[in-house]
């Protein structure tokens, strides 16, 4: 398959370095990682240990059109990503999104749409722990659960033979994929996690397995859940605080050693997915007529932190 993984950063460089065994494939991202990518190649450790050599280009690449395109910057550029997207799809071409938080999928079928473009959307999550290291060295420090599902319509009937086709691609590359048929339900789910320990890694400075470990956040992470989980039900979406809560704990613990993406932000003086993880929670809270001060104070906290920074560029 040709495959292009629109960001260079943690999850981007360890998705598109595995697929580059078998696949062709092209990152795009800044010019520093580009120059390195293609001058040194990718070197992963941790987890999985290897040096790829994916193509890298800081636009998309002229003359070429894509099988599938998978989303990985943050998911504030989203839209921003697919601005010159038309020349390099084609009808039966999938885009997945691999991003934090909820909306991401809305926002992509909603561009493809305006514009009248083809392809159909996927929705993903997984729950790899991923540490960017600098351009071309990232450390894989923790496994997690990876799920894949058909999020729009398919245009035509071979449309989940060649989802199918994809999650094959994943397997073979050594990274377990699932497919699912309810991978909103999963987005949802994965937002939740993301809620409880992210904002809470950031504003303490913890690792991820600290928030099992320290009772005080420990509570705090599994209140967020709870009142992640009531916001999710408002909304139709059927799951359970005791599920979710287990899940949560065992991606602490398979990630414990991780920094997560919102304390690497943080630490690197850059915006943060706030508003698309604590930040869509509680705006779907609100629809609903939900209480959500957790996520309301995480929201508030986090903009707070990143303001000292952002403010003064």
């Amino acid at each position: 398959m040709n495959i292009l993984v629109i960001g260079a950063g943690a999850l981007g460089s360890l998705v598109g370095g595995v697929l580059s065994k078998q696949h062709n494939v092209t990152i795009i991202g800044r010019q520093e990682q580009v120059d390195v990518l293609n001058r040194e190649g990718l070197h992963i450790r941790g987890l999985t240990v290897g040096d790829f050599h994916p193509n890298a280009s800081t636009g998309y690449p002229e003359g070429m059109t894509f099988d599938l395109i998978i989303i990985c910057v943050k998911s504030y550029n989203t839209e921003l990503a697919l601005d010159h997207v038309a020349p390099y799809i084609k009808e039966t071409t999938f885009f997945l999104s691999l991003q934090n938080g909820l909306n991401n999928e809305e926002l992509i079928s909603e561009k493809l749409k305006v514009d009248h473009l083809p392809g159909s959307v996927l929705g993903g999550i997984t729950c790899h722990g991923v540490t960017y290291k600098g351009p071309g060295l990232i450390k894989h420090a923790g496994r997690g659960d990876t799920y894949i599902g058909l999020y729009t319509e398919p245009r035509d009937e071979s449309a989940k033979n060649r989802v199918e086709t994809i999650v094959n691609a994943f397997n073979e590359a050594g990274l377990e994929v699932e497919l699912t048929e309810v991978i909103r339900r999963e987005i949802w789910a994965k937002t939740i996690i993301n809620s409880a320990i992210n904002p809470l890694t950031a504003i303490t400075g913890s690792r991820n397995g600290d928030l099992l470990t320290d009772r005080y956040l420990r509570e705090m992470m599994d209140h967020l859940v709870e009142e992640g989980v009531e916001i999710a039900r408002s909304h139709d979406m059927d799951i359970t605080v005791e599920e979710i809560i287990k899940r949560t704990h065992a991606v602490a613990e398979r990630t414990k050693n991780n920094i997560s993406s919102m304390l690497q932000d943080i630490r690197r003086k850059r915006r943060t997915e706030i508003e698309s993880i604590n930040g869509a929670l509680y705006d779907k809270a609100k629809l609903t007529n939900i209480y959500a001060p957790l996520n309301r104070s995480m929201y508030h906290l986090i903009n707070a932190m990143q303001r000292q920074y952002l403010d003064d560029d």
